[in-house]
């Protein structure tokens, strides 16, 4: 990872029981350890599978004293709001600090690649 600020990111995602829906979270996973590195990243789930935000951060060496968590959500809802700050809350401490980014879908980036897929499944691209 090229970002100074961060020691480790953590991508979040929802979460859910059925291990096909986990795939592609996975893949994107795989795809920013070959971009950034090996420890740079890990992914973790809001909840109904593992590992959970807990999990991982309990797995972080003690070098790491800067997380970022990245939600791959499309948009701000009360996990966002409410559940995922008070993970935090209750996780960060002297030696750890903890921010939460914006959500992946606020991000122009985003919303052109879903305007991409959209017109391509219309056949109109």
């Amino acid at each position: 990872m090229n970002s100074t600020k961060y020691d480790h990111v953590i991508l979040l995602a929802h979460g859910s029981p059925d291990s096909i829906w986990k795939k592609p979270f996975q893949s994107l996973q795989e795809r920013v350890v070959e971009e950034y590195g090996v420890g740079k990243t890990s992914l973790a789930f809001m909840e109904l599978t593992e590992p959970t935000l807990e999990q991982v951060i309990a797995g972080l060496s003690d070098d790491c004293q800067h997380v970022a968590v990245l939600p791959i959500f499309l948009a701000v809802g009360r996990h966002l709001r409410l559940d995922v700050p008070s993970q935090i809350n209750a996780l960060e401490t002297d030696a750890l600090k903890i921010d939460l980014l914006k959500p992946i879908g606020d991000s122009p980036l985003i919303q052109d690649a879903m305007l991409q897929v959209i017109a391509n499944q219309l056949g109109e691209s």
